[in-house]
């Protein structure tokens, strides 16, 4: 089994990349971007470097083919590949999706009563057909009218995320493409089954327009509902659970208005609910005569409120539960009588259950502390059970529904893992770090169970850390390749994300935003401390924003990790953040700031943004990154940007950019190719612990 030196070992240096100095100014000292260039894809050396970094990738990965392929082969005998969810029932139908063995996407199907011969269950929709002969395939947003007769459905064929919308009579099994554009996530019809609401994107990708479209007069144009004007907003629609009214929600990262549309009434126009205030965060759900309230209203983790419909306020609205300062409420679901609320307590989500007659409380049970509990899909107002999901470090996830009055759970499926898996066979630990600010960091570990931590054990370390998202304790199948190698996986809850509530969140981002780095750095350090690896054994690996977490750690600490893993990463900050005319920098500046206009943004972006603090004269461990030409978030030019400099300033690089060219921010499509790209990065960390050993 060959180390990672030995892939690069006999390999010819990729040709360095032409330097064109571009002077870029702003609040600081001009700065000096000799790789600025690779933005214009009308150059042809830009494609031209692209096409030789891949060449180079792909060379040097072969001689890990033999290891890539027996992974491969081990993801797959621990999958049933021909299996089925848990059905889901609306008004008439239950719906469920099912894969193949060999198929590479979804089938959806739908039955109307229970006991039937699966054979004669209808097939709504197939992805394989629909993705027949496309590089690449993803299913969007998805509509089902309310008489269950009418699909609509979008699709993305190029990974751009701007979906082409089509309608799908059911009764018929005809489809139409729907005359729309620039069409990005969100359907909804209304009552009548002859409207669909749809939401368009900007030139930018922001979703700032909702238009209806009346499918009845196929040449007629959409008629445009709501506009917002903010580039820092973007919007959203959804239906109440009662099917009555439409919202369309206006958020940024740190504000939000929802407006309401009578569904009943087809001369209604939107009526704002309340109106945006810097600063509060707010979504609904009109039930009835009252409509229920998550808001951050004088609550920085929220609380549940309720007001008469008629009277809408969030000022003067009743809570419906006890705000709790402890409790972080992510969100809620609605049914007659009941509340099921989802929580973040000690730093684990969990399921509140409310009776809304008598005010009892009480919590889903769950097996394991270090575990998560997620809302599943949950249509119908009157249902009297709440569906959920479970999982941990050690536990495949489990769908499960609880009696909304007796409190008894039934377990509808767990997920089968082939190949004589056994949890016992593994241990997992949840366990503190101190950061160098004595801040507590919460560390997920899970290990083969006749592995010893040893102080020099190949240890994976996994972050996030931006947005508010939160890397929960969670299963993977595909994760105990590396644990029943010798390593141990980790996963690092550091601040920037939510785990620990939005305080947590709110103390790694804009001039904290280094704690987020500190605090991966300090979980990496910390390992070796309490004896789970040593410096050089642990590889880091994030994606996107996660990404730039492990680009960023390994500019301060290049000495602590064995190797980088940077998909999709997010790495030139300083240069995409102060430049508006690019895909999502303005409603970004809620989340990093505005270095074109905040000297004290612009001095913390750059003392961390990854490209412009890359240490000349270093030696970096192996670094693995990817880039997808079309993608929508990352551009491409930003990993091939980082690449082309790390070549340039460091010792020895030993690196690898693997640019999928029909691929957008989440890599190839379909589950066979996913797993090959997975197979392919975990090779890359096998072989940079055996570097390390």
């Amino acid at each position: 089994m060959p180390a990672i030196d030995d892939i690069f070992a006999n390999l010819p240096p990729v040709a360095p990349a032409k330097k064109v100095p571009t002077v870029l100014e702003g609040l600081g000292s001009p700065r000096i971007d000799n790789y600025y260039w690779i933005k214009d894809l009308a150059d042809p050396d830009t494609l031209e470097y692209i096409e030789a970094e891949n060449a180079y990738a792909h060379q040097a990965l072969a001689t890990l083919e033999p290891l890539r392929g027996k992974i491969y082969d081990e993801f797959l005998a621990r999958i049933e590949l021909a299996d089925s969810s848990v059905p889901q029932r609306k008004e008439r139908y239950w719906y469920y999706a099912k894969t193949l063995e060999d198929s590479q996407y979804e089938i959806h199907l739908r039955y109307s009563m229970a006991g039937e011969d699966p054979a004669t269950h209808e097939v709504i929709l197939d992805e394989n057909q629909l993705g027949a002969g496309l590089d690449y395939f993803a299913l969007g947003s998805t509509a089902m009218s309310e008489d269950e007769e009418l699909l609509a459905y979008a699709i993305d064929s190029d990974g751009s995320e701007i979906f082409s919308v089509f309608v799908k009579d059911l009764t018929t099994g005809q489809a139409r493409q729907l005359p729309v554009s620039n069409a990005t996530y969100g359907l909804e019809f209304d009552r009548t089954n002859d409207r669909l609401f749809w939401v368009q994107a900007d030139e930018s990708l922001r979703p700032y327009k909702v238009w209806s479209l009346k499918l009845s007069e196929p040449d007629a144009p959409s008629t445009l509902l709501f506009f917002e004007p903010d580039e820092s907003f973007g919007v959203s629609v959804s239906k109440s659970k009662d099917n009555l009214s439409l919202l369309v929600e206006s958020h940024s990262t740190t504000s939000s208005e929802v407006h309401i549309l009578d569904l009943d009434d087809p001369k209604a126009e939107l009526e704002v609910f309340a109106k945006r205030l810097e600063g509060l965060e707010y979504s609904i759900e009109p039930v009835g005569d009252n409509v229920y309230i998550l808001s951050n209203f004088e609550a920085e983790n929220f609380r549940v409120s309720r007001c008469p419909r008629r009277e809408p306020s969030i000022a003067l609205a009743q809570d419906v539960v006890p705000y709790d300062p402890d409790i972080k409420i992510e969100s809620l679901e609605v049914f007659k009588g009941f509340l099921a609320i989802e929580e973040r307590r000690g730093g684990y989500q969990r399921i509140r259950l409310v009776n809304l007659a008598s005010g009892q409380e009480s919590l889903v049970p769950y097996d394991d502390e270090s575990s998560t509990l997620d809302l599943d899909s949950n249509p119908l107002l009157d249902a009297g059970v709440l569906r959920y999901s479970y999982t941990s470090m050690l536990k495949p996830r489990s769908v499960r529904e609880i009696d909304l009055v007796t409190g008894e759970v039934k377990v509808l499926k767990d997920v089968h893992v082939k190949g004589g898996f056994s949890s016992e066979d593994y241990q997992s630990a949840a366990i503190r770090v101190t950061g160098r600010d004595g801040v507590e960091i919460p560390v997920s570990l899970i290990w083969a169970k006749d592995v010893v931590p040893q102080g020099d054990n190949p240890l994976l370390l996994y972050g996030y850390g931006s947005y508010e998202y939160s890397m929960d304790p969670s299963f993977s199948s595909a994760r105990l390749s590396l644990c029943d190698r010798g390593f141990i996986f980790a996963i690092a809850h550091i601040r920037g994300g939510g785990e620990l509530g939005r305080r947590w969140y709110l103390e790694g981002k804009f001039t904290k935003k280094h704690n987020t780095f500190n605090d991966f750095i300090d979980v990496a350090a910390g390992l070796c401390e309490l004896h789970w690896s040593a410096p050089g054994r642990i590889i880091s690996w994030g994606g996107s924003a996660g990404g730039m977490l492990v680009a960023a750690a390994v500019n301060q600490r290049p000495d602590l990790f064995g190797g980088v893993v940077a998909e999709v990463p997010f790495v030139d900050c300083l240069t995409t953040i102060s430049d508006p005319s690019l895909p999502l920098t303005v409603p970004e500046w809620e989340e990093w700031g505005n270095p074109l206009d905040d000297w004290e943004i612009y001095q913390e972006m750059a003392s961390w943004s990854p490209y412009d603090n890359i240490r000349a004269g270093i030696k970096y461990p192996p670094i693995f990154a990817t880039a997808g030409m079309n993608d929508p978030r990352v551009s491409y030019f930003e990993p091939t940007k980082w690449v082309a400099k790390l070549r340039e300033l460091t010792v020895d690089p030993r690196i690898l950019l693997w640019t999928e060219s029909g691929a957008g921010h989440f890599g190839s499509s379909g589950r066979f190719k996913e797993w090959e790209t997975l197979s392919r990065v975990y090779a890359f960390i096998i072989a940079c612990a055996l570097d390390s050993a």
